[in-house]
């Protein structure tokens, strides 16, 4: 059996132009590069020199195709017309005058009050996103409710806390550890 002399790799230029996995039987071609125009060898990505991009000069002198208009801004301004329109509201024998979105606002906190759960989520997504306080004006019945339960919370914490440290847990070992007979420790 005869080994076979190994074939020249490709270097990066190689691969760069378009001679990938293709190897050259030839050694002396692939490891000199091309010295004139008879020896250079015209293929894919290889071509011809004098249509190759000049130096300087762009391969795309037009420049990139302009990207279409987006329609995000006319979508944008679109809504904000909506809800910029006046409707009439009637609320028993009066009717007021109020923009869509007020409507639209009195509509979701009405439907949030009734328990509707879409209602309820969107009203506090809509509520954290502007900054609305949701509690307004309850803050201090909400503390004084609290106030009275955290002292029986801390107690009882306090309690089972001072009950683990009163009692220590027992000592549990392997019972190879374990000295089970008395007799041995008084010899000792």
């Amino acid at each position: 059996m005869t080994k076979k002399a190994p074939l020249p790799r490709a270097d990066g230029n190689q691969l760069r132009h378009g001679a990938r996995g293709r190897r050259s039987t030839d050694s002396s071609t692939a490891s000199q590069p091309a010295a004139s125009d008879a020896e250079y060898k015209v293929g894919p990505g290889r071509p011809p020199r004098e249509y190759r991009f000049k130096p300087g000069k762009s391969g795309n002198p037009k420049g990139a195709k302009p990207k279409p208009p987006s329609i995000a801004l006319d979508l944008k301004l679109a809504l904000e017309r909506a809800l910029n329109k006046t409707v009439k509201l009637k609320q028993g024998e009066k009717e007021r005058v109020v923009t869509m979105a007020v409507a639209g606002i009195e509509q979701l906190v009405a439907q949030f009050a009734k328990g509707d759960r879409h209602a309820r989520r969107d009203l506090i997504t809509l509520a954290d996103k502007l900054g609305v306080d949701l509690l307004a004006g309850q803050h201090k019945g909400v503390q004084e409710a609290l106030a009275s339960n955290h002292e029986a919370i801390l107690e009882a914490y306090v309690e089972r806390q001072y009950d683990k440290v009163r009692t220590p847990s027992p000592v549990i070992a392997p019972p190879e550890l374990l000295d089970d007979d008395p007799q041995d420790q008084n010899q000792s």
